[in-house]
């Protein structure tokens, strides 16, 4: 296994244990956004200081230079990631969340491998990123996610 490969069954692991705390936030009282506000805030700022620490008190500003409306969007995306997962935690259990979010990400992954927009070498055939085997995992793991759905039955 690679070191990114760790990482990411280390950081799927760690969005359970996230969203545990943030559904015992919820608990509390403060609601589905309090959380998700203490979340954002508590990552900020801890970027904002690692940030500052490598490249000095002026990277606020050179970052505001080099600004552009579009920077917005992954922050707004990751707010969404966080928010269905807390909300489907919630309603459903942490075992559908994670099927259905792996499985939005594998379609999401395998169509942006495909064209090209990850750094993979794009396209479908076996000769691109995408070969016979690639194929048969998606496959592997979009039937788990719905053997899982159909396993808890009507909510």
């Amino acid at each position: 296994m690679t070191g990114a490969a760790l990482l990411c069954l280390v950081a799927g692991a760690a969005l359970v244990i996230q969203n545990a705390v943030m559904g015992a936030i919820v608990a509390r009282g403060t609601g589905l956004t309090g959380a998700l506000l203490c979340n954002s805030l508590v990552g900020l700022s801890l970027l904002g200081l690692v940030e500052v620490w490598r490249s000095g008190p002026a990277f606020p500003l050179r970052l505001a230079e080099r600004a552009e409306p579009w920077f917005l969007v992954p922050g707004l995306l990751g707010t969404l990631v966080v928010a269905a997962s807390l909300y489907g935690y919630r309603q459903q259990g942490a075992t559908v969340t994670v099927a259905m979010v792996v499985a939005g990400q594998l379609a999401a992954g395998i169509a942006g491998d495909a064209m090209g927009l990850t750094g993979r070498k794009g396209g479908l055939g076996p000769d691109g990123s995408l070969g016979l085997q690639t194929w048969i995992g998606a496959a592997l793991l979009l039937a788990g996610a719905v053997l899982i759905l159909r396993g808890r039955g009507p909510a």
